[in-house]
């Protein structure tokens, strides 16, 4: 008996889409070259390397093309036609990895576990990093051209005041392939659409209303990531009166006290989203703001991902490596501390305090009627 366990189709513990034995079977389509990308990380880290999906296809457009990422990342990665595969990380997957052979291994992740998965797994090449062989736990470059992506890492100069190069232009330096502009990649489906719909209907937004999206959160990594209760009132403010527009204030679950505190301050009606959707339904609220706001968040990429016009805001972290396309704006703290990449920070006006509400303001109103 013959087993194509080569095809692309081919399932082994269940029938494939010809649901027939593969002696004669026309719809045999070999694996081609078996590659494998090892990107876990936050989510937003995750979203924006999704761009090297298309690098790669540019490169090997007949390859069988495996990621490895968080568990709580697989949803970003649901639906890609570009990927042929998506593992969360458990002992189970890594344990499938080193039993199966691939033709090139492109690991993204500095963790020590992702590091030394990345040293075991048999690959024909490998590039990004792996893990030093001096028993320190630390990452080493697999090919020079990942030098720089990691040398960016261990100098600040570097990383906050000489690099000029975007994310996508370092990690695709880093996989040994041309940057070409390739945008994110993200697929949102109808029913996350109709999530987003059903919401905004149940909330009474009447279907073409114009919506500017406020996301006021920062997550916990880094101080000051966010901009001020006041300045999002005062833009909340701003934009109902001046742009008719309807506000949304986005956020997942720990956000609900401070956006509870803009409405108040905002003083007009707003749209509390309280964090009520799932990641995926979220993007669908993103898809459906005209302008979206937000400080160096998921929030950002996600928004991107969806093609909407971003006025991103930057304090303790870089600007340099994401691009945002016009009508869009990035706007940069002119703190001289900034950026600095602390969990902690004391000073007050901080970076985020000193981003002006009237830069703010004109930044969005060049969007939104940009946007038109």
């Amino acid at each position: 008996m013959v087993f194509h366990t080569n095809c692309r189709w081919w399932r082994g513990d269940k029938p494939c889409r010809e649901n027939r034995l593969c002696e004669g079977c026309s719809a045999f389509q070999p694996l081609g070259p078996r590659l494998l990308v090892i990107k876990l990380g936050a989510r937003g880290d995750v979203l924006r390397t999704t761009p090297l999906i298309a690098g790669l296809r540019r490169a090997y457009p007949d390859a069988h093309l495996t990621w490895l990422t968080a568990p709580e990342s697989t949803e970003l990665l649901q639906g890609l036609p570009s990927l042929d595969r998506v593992l969360a990380w458990s002992l189970e997957s890594a344990q499938e990895l080193l039993a199966r052979p691939f033709e090139l291994l492109v690991c993204l992740d500095k963790e020590p576990w992702a590091l030394g998965l990345a040293e075991r797994i048999a690959a024909r090449e490998k590039r990004g990093w792996g893990l030093a062989p001096d028993g320190t736990g630390t990452p080493r470059p697999f090919t020079p051209e990942a030098e720089y992506s990691l040398a960016l890492g261990v100098s600040d100069e570097l990383k906050f005041r000489r690099n000029l190069k975007t994310y996508p232009e370092i990690i695709f330096e880093a996989a040994g392939l041309q940057y070409r502009g390739e945008p994110y990649a993200f697929s949102l489906t109808d029913v996350d659409r109709q999530a987003a719909r059903a919401f905004l209907k149940r909330n009474r937004v009447a279907r073409g209303e114009r919506l500017l999206g406020l996301f006021t959160g920062s997550g916990a990594a880094f101080a000051n990531k966010s901009w001020t209760p006041d300045g999002f009132a005062a833009l909340a403010r701003r934009a109902r009166r001046e742009l008719k527009a309807r506000v949304l204030l986005l956020g997942g679950p720990q956000e609900r006290r401070l956006n509870a505190r803009i409405r108040s301050l905002a003083k007009t009606p707003l749209l509390d989203t309280r964090g009520a959707h799932t990641l995926r339904e979220f993007a669908g609220l993103l898809e459906a703001c005209r302008v979206v706001v937000t400080g160096d968040t998921v929030a950002l990429h996600l928004a991107l991902a969806v093609k909407r016009p971003v006025v991103a805001l930057f304090g303790p972290t870089v600007h340099q490596e994401i691009g945002v396309p016009a009508p869009g704006e990035k706007l940069v703290s002119p703190a001289g501390c900034a950026p600095c990449y602390r969990r902690e920070c004391d000073k007050h006006p901080n970076c985020m305090e000193q981003l002006d509400a009237e830069t703010v303001w004109q930044a969005v109103r060049r969007a939104w009627l940009g946007a038109a």
